[in-house]
């Protein structure tokens, strides 16, 4: 049984991300099993919807977990096995696309025949994503998907929701009715930041890798960073995110944690993919510049960034890429380039933006087309094989959710998938922060080192810390 709860926001000045942390933070104090379980926060503000979706507890799971040779698809009651199935892989073969065909076909099966989403709301979500496997053979679980005990939507003036358990909703309406701002102590110090790979180490593997390029086929290889900083103390990962979300232009602020593990948040500018019903839309995000306060140095910034073939270029491979892969999983002669080259500011760096709308092909749904579609050439490259091969021989770190997808699917088949840039890992006393660039044959490593810089400048210089990256 699902008990459903709708409330008027009792805060109408409180925005929807604001009152959705506040309701995470409240929620995770009040019921602290289901938060050890699972919790998320996850705001969307995209094509004019304001709304966080709040999750706390694990009522029901999809799991992809890797096994030698083999890829394990579960369908989970807590953690009692409802149904299973297990696909070979083939290593000559791309592991993303064999994941998302499998997990396609697998969800086609469950959520038509599941007893266990029998009856259920269609505006049920199921919270998660997936991780990038830059090495496929260190993966554990690559995809995990938690359709939580008790969910909220927060939109402007409303919140709604239900719960798996009857005997929350008392506290529930305690806890909504006594909604305010969260407030945080201070962020603890710093006490080591560590560069990974250091700066010359960083150019230096860049000028391998273009010397390469020079001769070869890649048109583009994506290659990432991290930032480690260690920390006096344990961070919150709520107070983090908090401290890095107000931004101009977001799309996204987030935060994931399963079973008391690394939390992962971020402030992603990139919708990877979203659908409502057949409608299916991705806006890739290529090419970039630094911002700035001073408005005639942003717009120099900008200007800068229309005019350099380099970055014209890259983003030109990422959204053709886009708009080839998805003619697999759309119905013919529906795909339309709605925006191209579009300029968006976020205030510590600029980037250039296409959307791509089309309709997916009878049968078809989120998995399909990301069997199509992912990895994109703006966190890859591009060809696919060729830029894996060489993020496997030319990066220094474990990706992990960087670069992946973090978002929620409902069951009536509409789904928000961000694409995990900006975004850090939290652990116990550690705060890995991560970002990387495109390298097309014209690039300069010394430059590619400051692009990814200014995307870490959330997580490095605020009102808490002042680093460089």
């Amino acid at each position: 049984m699902i008990s459903h709860f709708d409330f008027p926001l009792p805060t109408p000045a409180l925005g929807v991300h604001d009152a959705g942390t506040a309701l995470l933070a409240e929620m995770s104090r009040a019921f602290p099993e289901l938060a050890e379980q699972f919790s998320c926060v996850f705001s969307e503000h995209t094509d004019g919807h304001d709304r966080s979706l709040v999750g706390l507890g694990n009522q029901y799971r999809l799991r992809a977990t890797c096994e030698p040779q083999a890829l394990r698809i579960d369908w989970l009651d807590h953690d009692r096995v409802l149904c299973r199935d297990t696909l070979h892989m083939d290593d000559q073969q791309s592991f993303h696309e064999q994941l998302f065909k499998g997990v396609a076909q697998f969800w086609k099966t469950v959520s038509s025949s599941s007893p266990a989403l029998a009856g259920l709301p269609r505006d049920v979500p199921l919270l998660g994503g997936w991780r990038c496997a830059t090495h496929p053979e260190r993966l554990h679980e690559p995809l995990i998907m938690t359709l939580p005990t008790l969910f909220l939507w927060v939109e402007p003036g409303r919140i709604s929701g239900a719960t798996f358990n009857a005997e929350l909703c008392a506290q529930i309406a305690r806890i909504v009715a006594q909604l305010a701002p969260h407030t945080y102590p201070v962020l603890p110090a710093v006490s080591r930041c560590e560069l990974i790979p250091p700066c010359s180490n960083y150019v230096d593997n860049l000028l391998d890798l273009l010397g390469e390029m020079a001769t070869s086929e890649a048109d583009k290889v994506v290659i990432g960073r991290e930032v480690r900083l260690s920390m006096s103390e344990p961070v919150d990962p709520l107070h983090l995110l908090d401290q890095v979300a107000p931004r101009p232009n977001p799309h996204y602020e987030y935060l994931f944690r399963w079973d008391s593990g690394p939390a992962w948040i971020g402030i992603s500018p990139e919708t990877l993919i979203r659908t409502d019903g057949s409608k299916v839309v991705v806006e890739p995000l290529a090419g970039t510049r630094k911002s700035s306060d001073e408005a005639l140095k942003r717009d120099r910034y900008r200007q800068e960034l229309l005019s350099d073939s380099k970055e014209l270029e890259e983003h030109e491979t990422a959204a053709q890429l886009f708009l080839e892969q998805l003619q697999q999983v759309c119905r013919p002669g529906s795909l339309d380039v709605c925006e191209s080259r579009n300029v968006i500011d976020l205030g510590y760096v600029q980037h250039l933006k296409s959307r791509i709308e089309g309709e997916l092909a009878s049968g078809s749904n989120v998995f399909d087309a990301l069997a199509a579609v992912y990895p994109p050439a703006t966190i890859w490259g591009k060809p696919l094989g060729v830029s894996g091969e060489r993020i496997r021989r030319f990066e220094y770190i474990d990706r992990e959710f960087f670069t992946g997808g973090l978002g929620y699917l409902t069951l009536a088949s509409r789904c928000n998938f961000a694409l995990a840039i900006r975004t850090a890992k939290v652990t116990a006393a550690q705060v890995h922060i991560f970002a990387g660039s495109g390298i097309v044959k014209a690039s300069d490593p010394y430059r590619e080192w400051l692009e990814t810089s200014n995307k870490m400048k959330p997580y490095l210089q605020n009102g808490a810390w002042s680093y460089e990256g």
